[in-house]
Parts: C-alpha cells; sequence; structure tokens
C-alpha cells in the first residue's frame, strides 16, 4: 500500500528545537564572516596603497623610462578595487638633449598595477597607457617655452654601458630603453602624434602596443598608425631583445602593411657594433614611384614604372646588405639574379645598387614612355621630360633578356647594363639581335649640364634593310639587301619639342646587293620627268648604296648618296625635311664603260646624265636630264 506524504506543516505550528538551532547556527557564522571581513578591510585601509605612493611610483616610473623627470600639470586620481588604476593629466616630459631634445606632452596616463602587491602595500605597475601622447623637436612644439625643473644627479638613471660587444647609436639607444622599461611588461599608446625631426613628415593616429615581459622574453610591438596620409599596420617580434643590442643573434620577424607598399621580414638578427640581419624578405608595391613618394625620400620624382615586387634572401652587415637568390617583377617583366645595396650613412643619402638580373621578357619601351611619354598632341612637346631622378640615383646594374621590347621592334638575347652616378645616367645595350642582325644602343643623360643633355648613339650590322620601317615609321625605298647602319643624335634632354628641333643628327647608311624600290630598269637614261612610287613601280637591283646625312632638327643635308647599278653609278646631294617629307636633291648617273671592239682597253665614255628628286616623300618625282651620247 502507498505510503502518504507527510502533512504541511501549518502556518501556526512552532519551528521544532532542530530548526531554531540550525538558524542560530548560521546567523552566527555570517556574522563572524562580516568581523572578518570587516578586520580586513580595516587592515588593508591601513597598508594598502595609496593615491600618494601610486602618484610616486608612477611619475618615478615615467621619469625612469623618459630618461628625464616628468611634470604632471593635471589631476591626479587613483582607486583600489576593482582594479587598482592611477590616472595622471597633461603630462609633459623633455627627452634627450641638446639638438636631439625633444618635448613629450601626454593628455592622460593610464597605469595598472598588480592586485595583491597594491593590498599590500607595493606599487607593482604593470602597464601603462599613454592617451594622446605628442612627441616632437622641442624646438617646434608648442610648448616648447616650457621650462621644466632640471633633475637631480640621481634622478636620471645613467645608461646602462654595453656588456661584452659594443654598441651603435641605434643598438645603444634601443638598449637604454629596453633597461629603462623591463618591469614595466606593456606600454599602450593611443592616438599619438610624433614629429620627425628635421622633416615636415609626421606619424599620427599612432595607437600601438609594446609587450615584453623582460630577461630572455620575446618583445612585440603591434598596431596601426598613418604615414603621409596613408594607414599602415605593423607587427614586430623580437627574441632576447636585450641579448640583439649585445651583438648575440637572436630571431626577427617584422610586417609591414600598408595600400602603397607592403614589407615582411622572417629571420635573425644582432645589433652590436653594427646591426646584422639575416633571412627572408619580401617586398611589394602597386607603383614603385608612389612607394618613394610615400616613404618621403628626396627622390620623389621617379617616374611610374609600374608595379614592383622582390621576393629574396638578405644578409646585411652594416650598410651593406646584399639580395641572393632574388625573384623580381618589375611590371609584369620577373627576372632572376643577385643584387647589392650600400645604405646611405646620413638620411639624406641615396643608396648604391648593383648587381645582376636575367629577364626572360623585357619591356624597356614602357620605360622611355615613363621617362618622356611620346606626344600626343602639340601640347605634348612642350611635356618636360623627367630626368631629376637621375641626379639622386647611384646605379650599377647588369641586364640579360631573352627577348626586349624596344617600342617600334622587338630584340632578342640582349645584354645591357644601367648605370647613374653624380648625375649622370646611361643605358648601354651592348649587344642584341634584330632586324635579323645584330645591333648596339647607347643613351646617355647629363642633367649635371645647365639644361640635361641628351646623346644617342646606335649601331646596326648585317640587318635586312627591307625591315627598317619597322624602325623609322614610313616607307623607305630599300626593297630588299644587307646593310649597317650608324646614327648619333646629340640634344637637349627638356621636351621632345626640343629634342625634334635642336638635335644635331649623324647617320651613315652602307647597303650591300639588295633593289630599290619604286625604281625601274634605264630610269634614269630615260630624259624627262617620272613619278616614283615605291608600291607600284617594279624593284631595281643594285650593288651598293652609300647614304650620309646631317642636320640640326629635322633639316637635314645629304652629304653623300651614291647607288652603284650594273649600267652605271649614280651619286647626289641635297636636302630632306623629315618633318614635312619634303625632298630636294640634285645628282648625275655615270653609265658603265662600254667596250667599243674588239681590242684591249678601247672603250666608249659616255656623258654624265644629270637629274633631280623633287617632291613629298613617298611620291617625288624624278626628273632627268637629256644625254648629249658619248663622247
Amino acid at each position: 500500500m502507498k505510503e502518504l506524504p507527510a502533512p504541511a506543516r501549518r502556518a501556526t505550528e512552532k519551528p521544532s528545537r532542530g530548526d531554531r538551532h540550525r538558524r542560530g547556527l548560521l546567523s552566527a557564522v555570517s556574522g563572524v564572516v562580516l568581523l572578518v571581513l570587516g578586520l580586513l578591510v580595516f587592515a588593508l585601509s591601513q597598508v594598502s596603497l595609496q593615491l600618494g605612493d601610486a602618484r610616486e611610483e608612477l611619475e618615478a616610473r615615467l621619469a625612469h623610462l623618459t630618461g628625464r623627470p616628468v611634470h604632471v600639470d593635471g589631476t591626479v586620481s587613483f582607486e583600489l578595487l576593482p582594479r587598482p588604476r592611477a590616472v595622471l593629466t597633461d603630462l609633459r616630459a623633455r627627452t634627450g638633449g641638446g639638438a636631439d631634445a625633444q618635448l613629450l606632452s601626454v593628455d592622460r596616463v593610464e597605469a595598472d598595477f598588480a592586485l595583491f602587491p597594491a593590498l599590500l602595500g607595493r606599487a607593482d605597475i604593470t602597464r601603462v597607457a599613454l592617451v594622446r601622447p605628442e612627441l616632437g623637436p622641442a624646438g617646434q612644439t608648442p610648448d616648447a617655452s616650457v621650462t621644466l625643473t632640471p633633475p637631480a644627479a640621481d634622478a636620471v638613471p645613467p645608461e646602462p654601458a654595453p656588456t661584452g660587444v659594443p654598441v651603435g647609436k641605434a643598438s645603444r639607444d634601443l638598449r637604454v630603453f629596453l633597461v629603462r622599461f623591463e618591469g614595466l611588461r606593456e606600454l599602450d599608446i593611443r592616438e599619438g602624434l610624433f614629429r620627425l625631426p628635421g622633416r615636415p613628415d609626421s606619424l599620427s593616429n599612432v595607437n600601438v602596443t609594446f609587450e615584453w615581459p623582460g630577461g630572455a622574453s620575446m618583445a612585440r610591438l603591434s598596431g596601426a598608425a598613418v604615414w603621409n596620409g596613408q594607414p599602415l599596420r605593423l607587427d614586430a617580434r623580437m627574441d632576447r631583445p636585450l641579448s640583439i643590442t649585445e651583438g648575440q643573434t637572436a630571431p626577427l620577424k617584422l610586417a609591414l602593411k600598408a595600400p602603397a607598399l607592403e614589407i615582411g621580414f622572417d629571420g635573425s638578427g644582432a645589433a652590436g657594433e653594427f646591426l646584422r640581419l639575416s633571412g627572408a624578405m619580401s617586398l611589394s608595391t602597386a607603383s614603385l614611384s608612389r612607394a618613394v613618394d610615400w616613404i618621403g625620400r628626396s627622390n620623389a620624382g621617379l617616374p611610374d614604372f609600374g608595379a614592383f615586387s622582390i621576393q629574396t634572401q638578405i644578409q646585411l652587415v652594416d650598410n651593406r646588405v646584399s639580395f641572393g637568390s632574388a625573384s623580381l617583377d618589375l611590371g609584369g617583366d620577373t627576372a632572376r639574379g643577385a643584387l647589392e645595396a650600400v645604405l646611405p650613412r646620413e638620411a639624406s643619402g641615396v643608396p648604391a645598387i648593383s648587381g645582376t638580373l636575367a629577364f626572360r621578357k623585357l619591356n624597356l619601351g614602357r620605360f622611355s614612355r615613363a621617362i618622356a611619354p611620346a606626344p600626343q598632341t602639340v601640347l605634348d612637346y612642350q611635356r618636360p621630360i623627367r630626368t631629376g631622378f637621375i641626379a639622386d640615383a647611384n646605379l650599377d646594374l647588369r641586364l640579360s633578356a631573352e627577348e626586349a621590347d624596344l617600342g617600334r621592334t622587338t630584340a632578342r638575347d640582349v645584354a645591357a647594363t644601367i648605370k647613374a652616378s653624380a648625375g649622370v645616367g646611361t643605358i648601354d645595350i651592348g649587344d642584341m639581335a634584330l632586324l635579323d642582325g645584330r645591333g648596339d644602343l647607347r643613351i646617355t643623360v647629363d642633367t649635371t649640364a645647365p639644361r640635361p643633355d641628351l646623346v644617342i648613339s646606335a649601331g646596326l650590322r648585317d640587318i635586312d634593310v627591307a625591315t627598317l620601317p619597322t624602325l623609322t615609321g614610313t616607307t623607305m625605298p630599300l626593297a630588299s639587301g644587307r646593310g649597317e647602319l650608324q646614327l648619333t643624335l646629340r640634344g637637349p634632354a627638356t621636351n621632345w619639342a626640343e629634342i625634334a628641333l635642336a638635335s644635331r643628327t649623324e647617320a651613315k647608311l652602307r647597303v650591300r646587293e639588295g633593289q630599290l624600290a619604286g625604281v625601274e630598269r634605264g630610269m634614269l637614261k630615260v630624259p624627262g620627268p617620272r613619278p616614283i612610287d615605291p608600291t607600284m613601280a617594279s624593284p631595281e637591283p643594285f650593288r651598293r648604296v652609300d647614304l650620309a646625312l646631317a642636320g640640326v632638327g629635322p633639316r637635314m643635308r645629304i652629304d653623300k648618296l651614291s647607288i652603284a647599278f650594273d649600267e652605271g653609278e649614280a651619286t647626289a646631294n641635297g636636302q630632306i625635311d623629315l618633318r614635312s617629307g619634303r625632298l630636294a636633291v640634285q645628282g648625275q648617273f655615270d653609265p658603265t664603260k662600254v667596250e667599243a671592239s674588239g681590242v684591249s682597253n678601247s672603250f666608249t665614255l659616255s656623258k654624265p646624265i644629270g637629274f633631280k628628286l623633287d617632291g613629298e616623300w613617298p611620291k617625288p618625282t624624278l626628273t632627268v636630264s637629256a644625254s648629249d651620247g658619248p663622247t
């Protein structure tokens, strides 16, 4: 049979003796706990960290960190629970001395203390946050007139002496900072502004965190800022930072990302007497010229050569860095090779870069268009040519390319050097295969002259002259033949208008065993005018053609024109305007000697036949004078 539950106690029933005992015990325990807590609070109130102690410790820590005493103009507050924290407002401090003196002003300083040491009356700062700090040269900041009380002799911690390996200035400064920082564990900077000495640039909206537990632990710097109008993100890690400043090698890792530039490094380094780095490095930018402008270097006039990226293994010792096993991409042209750079010791200097690169394809036409874009309108002829970057360049590169785009034509098996030093830049293609022959090209720009000077010298050997129109862009009278061409141009490297109007040009062409387009057989023997049309008439064979041109701007003198046919030789001179194509040539045709009888050395000589060539190329008019017959 199922048991029924015990009946509920009525409200009028009195509690049992056991219930009263339990309730009394609970009340007694609660009272004891409250008493203990009260005594604990009373005890802690006598020994816990107080405002004065917190402020004194925080000011001492900040003075130790900056190396100079700090001055607090604003309020000071402190709270113990739930988290010990001190807050200072309107703080100022000087750092450095002499020309390196800087003034630090901070709107708000927040310091977190370890809880249990604070309850026991000890100040153990675990984190400091600087809110809206501003650091800049003391002579340029608005608060430069503020005079801070000089520190006492023992108020500023002395710079730690290096141990083992002597250190350079940069690593010494880093070591001093680390020694002063050790024990702080974390430093946060929010909305900071840092002005650079001697430069108009500034690092703004700085929000970074530096963490280092001290000793042999890893240090990390991470955060974001704005540099020259673009946001950047930085993440750097350094194992055993103090050992690194003593010249011992330890792992390093760096990643910087910005719209203009991305850099990554993963390897090791040491900063003893000089800096040493070794590891894998990558760099990429959508525009090399815009990246240089963003960095803020003096050669901001670099033409836009396009995107650039490099992946390499670097070895840096002091100011010399080598880029081994480099894989490079410049505007879509890929190359492999090795580079070396000597970094300047002064901020205003430029690196000296040398090395060897092998391209599969190289678009040299893109480089020329970046420096001097081809004019499309009349106004484009006045556009300045960008040669200013040459004055700031120090290059010595050896290049090779299986295929190179020269703009109007393509070359193969190209071997070239690019040099720039003391304001003079040179591109020297020592050898290349083009136009079914070989060639060379040398372009020199001298920016040290009152106005930049341009010198171009080119040579073509054993080429197919029928392919010359690909270079000249106009119809040529040579239908076939093998030839050599030498060309020299000297003029101002200012703009296309001055190059076209003021350059001095010399050219020599020799062709053998070919055909003339537009000249029919026997044309020079028939008196009267005849139109020449290279696209209609049958080609006339010749044994040799010699041509020499010289002039200023588009107006050229034809100093020599000699064409040797089987029937005789034509010689002429005259003028040609390359701009309009206007041609004015006068000459004579000397027929070949004809044997008059079977007697040896007996010949019939014909008088020379005069002719002139007049009109606009490619369809001028040939006018032949009447012959007076044999003499």
